[in-house]
């Protein structure tokens, strides 16, 4: 006995008053036809799910990225102040530095000079003699003081000779260590002896009665000088 195909109709009613449509169509196709609508559903569903779900995932990769470029930002930032820091500590140092080397500069100037003999050779009051300013055709200073007045080195040095005796009077030199000799003739015994260190406050005669008269030279590079002309130069 064949079995009756059951056919379905579908009535297509407008809202005007116009003539239906009527379409008719077999349960096959009909099954077809919401098979096809669920697959194109849960397809669509599908994909609005993963798109949803890649949309979440960039949302928070953006994120993520968002909070690491506030991090490097924020380190940037702090870096940018260290190295502000660090440049005004740069500064500072090299201003120390530069300060401490004109310092010491400026010391060891202080140091050269004082080994230049432009002092006075007199402790107290002293005449100068315009009449005597040679010595065996070297220039001389000749200074008349009286008895008890010092004679002084006039820089830093070492007493590096001692010469003559009571008769004739005594001479110490003076090597300042860097060119210069003073020479100082008194007819007292002297305060010092060779080899001894000398500064510009060192006593080097105490001048006595009948001993009033002091000769100084300069020598300054196995030559001699006039004296007070290296006096008025660094004095």
């Amino acid at each position: 006995m064949k079995k009756e195909k059951v056919r379905y109709h579908v009535l297509f009613v407008p809202d005007k008053d116009t003539q239906a449509v009527k379409f008719s169509v077999s349960l096959g196709v009909l099954v077809i036809f919401f098979m096809a609508v669920v697959f194109v559903t849960i397809t669509a569903l599908s994909y609005c799910f993963i798109v949803a779900g890649e949309l979440e995932e960039s949302n928070l990769q953006v994120l993520k990225l968002k909070g690491q470029l506030d991090e490097l930002s924020g380190q940037n930032a702090a870096m940018q102040v260290e190295n502000e820091e660090l440049q005004e500590k740069v500064v500072i140092l090299s201003d120390t530095v530069n300060g401490k080397v004109q310092k010491e500069q400026e010391r060891e100037a202080e140091i050269a000079k004082s080994y230049i003999p432009t002092g006075y050779p007199v402790k107290g009051s002293a005449s100068y003699s315009e009449s005597e300013t040679e010595l065996d055709g070297n220039p001389i200073a000749v200074f008349q003081a009286s008895p008890g007045v010092s004679v002084i080195a006039t820089a830093n040095g070492e007493v590096s000779s001692i010469a003559g005796d009571d008769a004739v009077g005594f001479i110490v030199m003076v090597n300042h260590g860097n060119g210069y000799y003073s020479v100082y003739r008194n007819g007292t015994s002297p305060k010092v002896k060779e080899g001894e260190t000398v500064t510009n406050t060192t006593v080097l005669f105490d001048m006595e009665a009948g001993h009033e008269t002091l000769g100084y030279q300069i020598i300054e590079n196995e030559r001699f000088i006039d004296p007070l002309s290296l006096m008025e130069t660094y004095g």
